[in-house]
């Protein structure tokens, strides 16, 4: 933002405030800086700080380095504005040449009376807004009529809201009114008040009781029930009236503006720096800043620095200001630059004074010394050495010597050291002669002791004693540096150095400390030193002005926010009176030594806008901002309030959530934040100042991130489940390749099994039937041939055909075995029902079945079927042999995966615990231990059970085996 600074000047201590040719600080902001209209009427501010300006073009909003502006476009019922007020909820009231206004920090919205004018506003402290309109009071909030005296005519010509946040009301013709606890009370004054048409109301803050009124005959005050006009000599027109922090008055005239103080009076026009056009508005902001609204030169801000500048303005022809001096007549300072000799005596306009020579050399001066009898001597490069002695300049080398004069001190001893290009001389007043001590090229001269000179070269310190030995001081820190200052301060000795900064070096136990710009200081160049009255250390460098404090050599912080970035000039120091004269390349900058510096305000700072990219309308959920995972693209801006330097304003902020330290300062006003992982954030800023003042608050703003359908919890306990699940899904798939391949080995063996066998059983059947048919075949031709008579032989031949018979029967249970289509549980039972019926045949024994399956067809394992079938032809053998049984059941049941086979008969039974020992009921027992089954046997008088229990899958488990 362009500004256009008046270059002003301020004697603040001992000189009297309206003196002669003095200038003020003020700062300007016209249309060229953005705002809307020049003719400013009215001033507020809001609680964000911001600057509210109305003119009569519009109204303008200000942050400290920028305008926004508002007229009719944007909806303002007319642009010709005459008061502003701020409301309840930073609501901002506008009052115009069509009535009232008010702006929500969104849009306006326009009362509907619209013929007549609001020429003032004013908020209490319980933020209910009045309004003057059309000569009577109302309440803003309500667009309702107030009459404030009980007269219906009653005129109202001023309304202010005072320092505790309280109505008053000025009634022409019936006096003051002030709103307490919602009624009206007059102030007690006396009669002369009725007269007076009151224009502006200013309740005094300091003094309690007091009051003042601007009305068109002039200032008046009322104290104590009295009323007096003041300050006769403001003749114009007053408009405004406000006080600042330090309770001095400001008045705004038709003419420029009057500062008022116990002391003094000063008129603020275009002769210092100010305008003489109409002060329409003065107002004190939160920074105790002093705003002026003007008729056509737009706003300024008054500045109260804490020095004053004196350059060409003031009748010096160069500001290069290269050395300052007491003049020789009391009271009298001598400026000496590279444009001649000036002499500046308080409330007097700054002279030149000649010097006698003709050579623009004498004219461009070095140095300025006083010496103990008050004679001031003139160093100039190649213009000669001279000396005032109260009356006249006298030229104290000859014209022929072209000497550089760059530094002098007189001695304890009344020596008078030189300091020059052709090395470091002594002069003798007398006789005029130089005596030179050394060659080096000198910067300055500074008195260690009695005989002892130190001369700062461009090649360290260097020590003379007795005019004739030169040391080197070889002190840590300074060896090669060009030594531009030197101060000594009681045990110490300070360097100024062109490269290192400030050297100080204790003269007792030798050891050294550095200041330089790590340490704060403004710059590495050190030009001048000074210790005043206070015992403050000035250091006059290449970037400002710095103090430092003896007592442990440190910084001073800055006085004020609006210190000069100045390059100083080498040993151009001085402190007169109570003030520090410093010479710089700008001219030179005057300083109190107990400056009286207000009191800091932090700085304010707020959100200005959140943006979300890819555009998207912010949602907030309880105050937080939530957002999409596909839109975590995220600008905010925001502003930092500091009216009384805005260029010193600059943020720190962090991102909780993902670092939790705030940034390095920046004077980046919005930040950027890409691809933000979700989660939950608070965003934080606030202004940190360049002199380390901080915020009075910190703004921040809330967001939530929230995460993509694959990045919620429930999706992953999701996914985690499906992996599992895939998991499992491959490892069935897998277990069921190996059953698949397992049953299709299983397969393969039990078809080489089943051709094994079926070939087996073919074999067996053809070889071994073929056999006993020989052999019975034999014994028949055997039998033949034996004598019938011969019954031994007939016997033993019997016995071979019964051996024969029986074999070919056992012969049989093992082909039926071997044959693979019997392996089914049906045919196993079913071939045991079929023995059952045969071995009862041509028996008188009744054998009786009962075969249920429920239509299942099982695959047994040759072990099983053969393993069964052995103990129930076992059992069935036992029933017909030992139990004169009459009847034999045999019953099988396949129920829930259950197979129960049972043999039962009604004979005369048998001892089970005795029958154990005997080799057919063991071996029962045994084959169906073999086949994982379980079985039971019964037998008592009437008769005798068998059971055996078989698992259906241990069925299939031994199947597939």
């Amino acid at each position: 933002m362009g500004k256009k600074i008046l270059l002003l000047f301020l004697i603040l201590f001992s000189y009297c405030l309206d003196g002669f040719s003095q200038r003020y600080n003020f700062e300007q902001y016209d249309i060229e800086d953005g705002l809307t209209q020049s003719q400013v009427t009215a001033i507020t501010q809001d609680s964000k700080r911001r600057l509210w300006i109305s003119t009569l073009g519009g109204l303008s909003c200000f942050n400290g380095k920028q305008f926004t502006d508002y007229t009719k476009i944007r909806g303002l019922s007319s642009n010709f504005i005459l008061a502003l007020a701020s409301g309840k909820k930073d609501e901002i009231w506008i009052g115009s040449a069509k009535g009232l206004s008010k702006y929500d920090g969104k849009g306006f919205s326009n009362s509907a009376d619209t013929k007549k004018w609001v020429g003032a506003l004013a908020t209490d402290k319980n933020g209910t807004t009045y309004c003057i309109k059309a000569k009577r009071l109302y309440n803003a909030n309500k667009d309702q009529l107030i009459t404030i005296s009980n007269d219906t005519t009653e005129i109202v010509t001023a309304l202010k809201t005072d320092y505790s946040g309280n109505i008053w009301v000025a009634v022409h013709g019936k006096g003051l009114y002030q709103l307490e606890k919602g009624k009206w009370t007059l102030w007690p004054l006396d009669e002369k008040i009725k007269t007076l048409i009151v224009t502006n109301i200013l309740v005094d803050k300091l003094n309690k009781g007091k009051v003042w009124f601007l009305t068109p005959q002039g200032i008046y005050v009322a104290q104590n029930n009295n009323i007096n006009k003041v300050y006769n000599e403001i003749t114009s027109k007053c408009n405004a009236i406000a006080q600042d922090g330090k309770g001095s008055i400001w008045i705004g005239t038709n003419k420029g503006a009057y500062y008022i103080t116990p002391a003094s009076v000063i008129h603020f026009n275009s002769q210092n720096g100010f305008t003489d056009n109409v002060v329409n508005e003065i107002f004190k902001d939160v920074e105790n800043n002093i705003w002026l609204g003007t008729d056509g030169s737009g706003l300024f801000r008054f500045t109260n620095n804490s020095y004053v500048t004196f350059d060409e303005t003031q009748g010096i022809e160069s500001r290069i200001v290269m050395a300052i001096a007491n003049g020789p007549t009391p009271g009298s300072i001598w400026l000496g630059s590279y444009g001649g000799l000036y002499e500046y005596k308080q409330n007097q306009k700054i002279t030149n004074v000649k010097i006698p020579s003709q050579n623009p050399d004498s004219y461009r001066i070095n140095f300025l010394y006083n010496d103990h009898k008050n004679n001031l001597w003139v160093g100039t490069p190649g213009g000669g050495l001279w000396k005032h002695n109260g009356k006249r300049l006298e030229r104290m080398d000859t014209d022929n010597l072209h000497i550089a004069y760059n530094a002098m001190i007189e001695d304890s001893g009344g020596t008078i050291w030189l300091s020059t290009n052709h090395g470091c001389l002594t002069f003798d007043v007398n006789s005029k002669k130089f005596t030179r001590i050394t060659q080096q090229f000198g910067g300055g001269l500074m008195e260690l002791a009695r005989d002892s000179i130190i001369l700062g070269t461009q090649d360290g310190a260097w020590l003379v004693a007795n005019k004739k030995m030169l040391t080197p001081l070889k002190i840590k820190g300074l060896s090669g540096s060009n030594i531009l200052c030197m101060l000594k301060y009681k045990d110490y000795v300070l360097f100024g150095t062109a490269d290192y900064g400030l050297v100080i070096w204790n003269i007792k136990t030798g050891a050294t400390k550095s200041l330089n710009t790590k340490s704060g200081l403004a710059s590495d160049h050190i030009y001048s030193l000074l210790e005043d009255k206070k015992g403050i250390i000035w250091v006059g460098t290449g970037r400002g002005i710095d103090r430092i404090d003896p007592k442990n050599f440190t910084i001073i912080p800055p006085q004020s926010e609006d210190e000069l970035l100045v390059e100083c000039n080498q040993n151009a120091i001085l402190q007169h009176n109570n003030n520090v004269w410093i010479g710089t390349t700008k001219g030179v900058i005057v300083y109190g030594v107990n400056p009286n510096p207000e009191k800091k305000v932090s700085p304010y700072i707020y959100i200005n806008s959140v943006n979300v990219t890819p555009n998207y309308k912010p949602k907030y959920v309880e105050g937080v901002l939530t957002l999409p995972y596909n839109h975590n693209r995220i600008n905010i801006s925001y502003t930092g309030i500091y009216l009384k330097n805005p260029d010193a304003v600059m943020y720190q902020y962090r991102l909780i959530g993902l670092d939790n330290k705030f940034s390095q300062p920046s004077s980046n006003s919005s930040m950027n934040f890409t691809a933000i992982p979700p989660g939950k954030y608070t965003f934080q800023v606030k202004v940190i100042t360049k002199d380390g003042l901080f915020s009075v608050n910190t703004a921040s703003v809330a967001f939530e991130i929230l995460p993509a359908y694959y990045q919620t919890s429930l999706f992953k306990f999701f996914i985690v489940i499906l992996i599992i699940l895939l998991i499992l899904f491959i490892v069935y798939i897998i277990l069921m390749l190996n059953e698949r391949r397992r049953k299709l080995r299983l397969k393969i063996k039990l078809e080489e099994q089943f051709k094994i066998r079926k070939q087996t059983a073919e074999d067996f059947h053809d070889d071994l039937g073929n056999k006993l048919t020989r052999i019975t075949v034999l014994s028949e031709v055997l039998g033949s041939m034996i004598d019938k008579d011969d019954t031994e032989k007939r016997n033993i031949l019997k016995k071979i055909r019964c051996n024969v018979d029986e074999l070919y029967n056992g012969t049989k249970d093992i082909l039926w075995s071997l044959n693979p289509k019997n392996d089914s549980l049906e045919q196993v039972l079913n071939h045991i029902k079929d023995f059952g019926q045969e071995m009862v045949n041509e028996t008188p024994i009744l054998f009786k079945f009962d075969i249920d399956l429920n239509n299942k067809y099982t695959k047994l394992s040759l072990d099983m079927s053969r393993n069964i079938l052995m103990i129930f032809k076992e059992s069935i053998h036992n029933s017909l042999k030992h139990a004169k049984a009459r009847v034999i059941n045999f019953e099988a049941k396949l129920n829930n995966g259950m197979l129960l086979i049972t043999l039962q008969d009604d004979g005369i039974g048998f001892d089970v615990a005795h029958a154990k020992d005997g080799h057919g009921m063991n071996n029962m027992y045994v084959r169906a231990k073999r086949i994982n089954a379980d079985l039971k046997i019964i037998s008592n008088d009437n008769g005798t059970s068998v059971l055996l229990l078989v698992n259906f899958s241990t069925l299939k488990h031994f199947k597939d085996a």
